[in-house]
């Protein structure tokens, strides 16, 4: 009879571990609380998760979901598959660092990911707050990046958003994002090599009292192509550059709607020749010049329908006016 019990005991043991063990290689999606505990099975809204790398790691199966219960700080997190992380309006979800990255992100070529409803926040001594070195795409969404510590030169750090991809194709949309008080660039895509193929939207973006706004820069590349639309935004009283584009393969960007004001050095600075297409947009305040080309105009479009006033100087270079608006 003993033996029929210890029998059975084990067994409903071994089939408990067993299934908990298969539910976190299969679940498409679970949630993690401030009051939630990091074990075995853990991720139901009964029985959330706590941290956001232990759910990654353990729990969601790659394409599936983390969701943020309630206000709490959720830790750093190394993002290696297609995920969703999904905060969608419970208060504040932190990601918070004191060194390194709070998020990074090497995903396999096909894998999406996304990050909705995040505040990311470097304390003052954090390395980069989302760095996106490999995956098929990045989503990000109604989230706060600040306080991520420039390291000095020749470092790249300090940056709100980083996307360095080295090879293949990738795109990103970043929309109703704010990137403030960042020690380099609040949004900034920089591939450091190879020749990587990308195209991006920045949408609805406040890139402000950070060293650069946003910068759009492959001359540390050997080529590649990059297509970026910049549209309703603002890059503003930033300590250097409001926008700044550089290229050493195929780079196009098309500022539309936009503001760039109130910057310490230059509104928008194009290096090297990238195509820029501007049109209706505000390029005021600037301490430098509103915008620039350093070599020529010829490949800086706009359309006769932008403000570009009361910069230190305006348009030291003339800008292509070919093309008309139809």
């Amino acid at each position: 009879m003993i033996r029929t019990i210890l029998a059975t005991a084990a067994t409903s043991l071994t089939l408990s571990v067993v299934g908990a063990a298969a539910w976190a290689q299969t679940a498409n999606r679970a949630w993690v609380s401030g009051h939630g505990a990091d074990a075995a099975g853990c991720g139901a809204p009964s029985a959330p998760c706590r941290s956001l790398q232990y759910t990654h790691d353990h729990i969601v199966a790659a394409g599936g979901e983390i969701d943020i219960l309630d206000p709490a700080g959720y830790g750093a997190i190394t993002i290696t598959k297609a995920i969703s992380i999904v905060n969608d309006g419970v208060g504040t979800a932190g990601v918070q660092t004191s060194s390194g990255n709070a998020i990074t992100i090497s995903a396999g070529a096909n894998d999406a990911v996304t990050l909705r409803g995040l505040n990311i926040d470097g304390l003052g001594q954090g390395s980069d707050g989302i760095v996106f070195n490999a995956g098929a795409s990045l989503t990000v969404v109604n989230c706060v990046v600040r306080h991520f510590l420039y390291a000095g030169t020749g470092f790249v750090t300090g940056n709100g958003i980083l996307i360095q991809p080295t090879a293949g194709s990738m795109s990103f949309l970043i929309s109703n994002v704010i990137a403030t008080d960042n020690g380099f660039f609040g949004v900034y895509f920089r591939p450091p090599s190879g020749t990587p193929s990308a195209t991006g939207v920045i949408d609805h973006v406040i890139a402000a009292s950070d060293q650069y706004g946003i910068g759009v820069v492959t001359g540390f590349a050997s080529g590649g192509v990059a297509t970026v639309a910049v549209t309703d935004s603002v890059a503003s009283n930033n300590s250097q550059v409001g926008m700044f584009i550089a290229n050493a393969g195929a780079v196009t960007v098309s500022i539309d709607d936009s503001t760039v004001s109130g910057n310490g050095s230059d509104g928008i600075f194009a290096e090297f020749s990238p195509k820029v297409l501007l049109g209706r947009s505000v390029i005021t305040s600037n301490l430098g010049n509103g915008v620039t080309n350093d070599t020529s105009g010829n490949t800086f479009y706009t359309y006769g329908n932008n403000s570009i006033n009361l910069n230190g100087v305006d348009v030291p270079n003339p800008l292509n006016t070919t093309f008309k608006p139809q």
